[in-house]
């Protein structure tokens, strides 16, 4: 059997009931990216559609990506990540027009505090006893570096500031959120592939969901807009304008190891990645194009579907 297969045994295994008690360490990575994490989300329902959940030991996200782990978690993700494409819901937290009125043009805080409470309603209680343990990934200011916010979710409370901190993007969500006494950034500014916080916690295995098809990657910006970023960066922290120019080579190397991953399987720890098809559509960062985010949320459940079937 080769590794490749007795990653898909593994977690097969694991579905049906077989217990944790293997010596591996099963990981879900899942990459955000604004409204791009629509094609995420709808992995992240194909999991649950699966019975795949019970499967993972722990459950990794950046930014969106760990706002769609948190509604693996709370039993109920279609309720909660369809509405990506709820037109009426976008608005309520995208607005561009905030940004002449010295507003949040990404209110994550309105989509944390209200929407998950009384519009989407939340199973707080359920993530928080889950047996599959949920590390949402920040971005440190101070360090510029990728901080997993886990150990410091305790309670409702906690565990919703851990969710502004992971989408706090610079300068468009409002000032870092505070967790402890240290401030934090979208972890997309550190470490928009989560699967680093879970090698070094001692994974195995990872599923990494990936929101960008293949052959994609982030664009480093133009000169212009590179030196306009960083010098508004570093208002904030030197650290953060150095995570912000390192992005887009750093992203870029980290497809490189992935990709060097799907190409042998025998290499460890094993990481398999799950992409939406090459045609499929995926939405853009702010995209409030209602037809384009739901294709994308079905490209993304579709994918996994597909994946899962040829592991089968």
């Amino acid at each position: 059997m080769s590794a490749s297969e007795r990653f898909h045994e593994l977690l097969r295994r694991r579905a049906a009931g077989g217990g944790h008690d293997d010596g591996a360490r099963l990981a879900l990575a899942i990459e955000g990216g604004g409204m791009r994490g629509a094609v995420s989300a709808g992995m992240v329902i194909a999991i649950h559609e699966l019975g795949l959940t019970g499967a993972f030991d722990a459950v990794y996200g950046a930014s969106a990506g760990a706002l769609n782990g948190v509604w693996l978690l709370s039993g109920n993700p279609a309720d909660g990540l369809r509405p990506y494409a709820d037109p009426g819901l976008i608005r309520q937290y995208i607005r561009r027009s905030n940004a002449l009125r010295g507003k949040p043009v990404v209110d994550t805080a309105h989509l944390v505090g209200h929407l998950y409470e009384h519009v989407l309603p939340m199973r707080w209680d359920a993530v928080l006893a889950h047996p599959v343990r949920f590390h949402p990934l920040a971005t440190d200011v101070e360090t510029g570096r990728a901080a997993d916010l886990g150990p410091a979710i305790r309670d409702r409370a906690s565990l919703k500031l851990a969710l502004r901190a992971t989408t706090a993007l610079p300068l468009l969500a409002g000032p870092p959120v505070v967790i402890d006494g240290r401030r934090y950034l979208d972890a997309g500014l550190a470490e928009s592939i989560p699967f680093h916080a879970a090698l070094a916690a001692g994974a195995t295995h990872v599923l990494v969901l990936r929101s960008r098809r293949a052959g994609e990657a982030a664009s480093a910006p133009g000169r212009v807009g590179a030196a306009l970023g960083a010098a508004l960066l570093r208002r904030i922290d030197p650290a953060v304008a150095r995570a912000f120019l390192a992005r887009a080579p750093r992203e870029a190397a980290d497809e490189a190891l992935l990709a060097r991953h799907e190409a042998d399987p025998d290499l460890r720890p094993h990481i398999l990645s799950v992409r939406p098809a090459p045609d499929s559509p995926v939405p853009a960062r702010l995209d409030k194009d209602v037809a384009v985010v739901a294709a994308g949320l079905e490209a993304g459940r579709v994918a996994l579907h597909a994946a899962f079937d040829a592991w089968a």
